[in-house]
């Protein structure tokens, strides 16, 4: 296991003094590039083999997001390796260990001289080791279906302050944007997210949203591109 201390910043509240959807997942990210980087297995180090780790799916549920000023740690671990997959936990608590937040992510591994997935590299995964899974519901789909009836909202230039150091939209760039078309003062209880596209600079992403018409607790932000194939489809689950 992995840990990240940390403390919630005035950059990252929302209006209501909490940190935002964002920056929990945000923070989540750091603390596993972190690990990667305390472990001798950096971004930097795989780019120069022409390799990376690249989120696929994101599933978040939030107990209590802290209010400005809390500390807080973050604890990360993978829990399973399997062809070009890399599967990881999070644990978001506060240092007398209340739970704010937990999380499973989905990776895979890719070769960026071919453009393609690629099988782990055996010294990457036993780089990590493996841990239990942290006991949370996994029956739910990695693939993130929406309705057909989500209406088109606006449209998003990818410009390069949105960029990563892979070139694409940083994965948390999307949950970022799509935060933003979450009505006013929804409560985030649990949020789900699949990673379909990488969309890179000089893209126009269309945005569609709306809720769910079976199911009044769930809202989906879906980006796409001008063939209406998704980048990103997010859901938020209401408190």
């Amino acid at each position: 296991m992995y840990t990240l201390h940390d403390r919630v910043s005035y950059s990252r509240i929302d209006h209501k003094r909490k940190i935002g959807v964002e920056s929990v997942i945000n923070s989540m990210q750091d603390c596993a590039l972190f690990h990667s980087e305390d472990i001798g297995r950096s971004a930097a180090f795989l780019a120069e083999r022409h390799r990376a780790w690249l989120v696929s799916a994101w599933h978040v549920v939030f107990v209590r997001r802290p209010q400005m000023g809390e500390y807080f740690d973050v604890h990360t671990w993978a829990y399973k390796f399997s062809g070009i997959f890399g599967q990881r936990n999070f644990l978001m608590e506060t240092p007398e260990h209340e739970v704010l937040a937990y999380a499973d992510s989905r990776w895979f591994y890719f070769d960026s001289e071919s453009g393609k997935p690629t099988r782990i590299d055996k010294e990457e995964s036993e780089g990590y080791g493996t841990e239990p899974p942290y006991d949370m519901d996994y029956s739910v789909s990695r693939k993130v279906s929406y309705p057909d009836t989500l209406e088109e909202q606006d449209s998003i230039f990818v410009n390069p302050s949105l960029l990563d150091s892979n070139q694409h939209l940083n994965n948390g760039q999307y949950v970022r944007l799509a935060v933003g078309y979450l009505p006013m003062d929804f409560d985030t209880a649990e949020f789900r997210a699949e990673y379909r596209n990488a969309a890179h600079y000089g893209d126009t992403m269309t945005v569609y949203t709306g809720f769910s018409a079976t199911d009044e607790k769930l809202f989906y932000v879906v980006f796409t591109d001008e063939n209406k194939e998704p980048y990103f489809i997010s859901e938020f689950t209401a408190r």
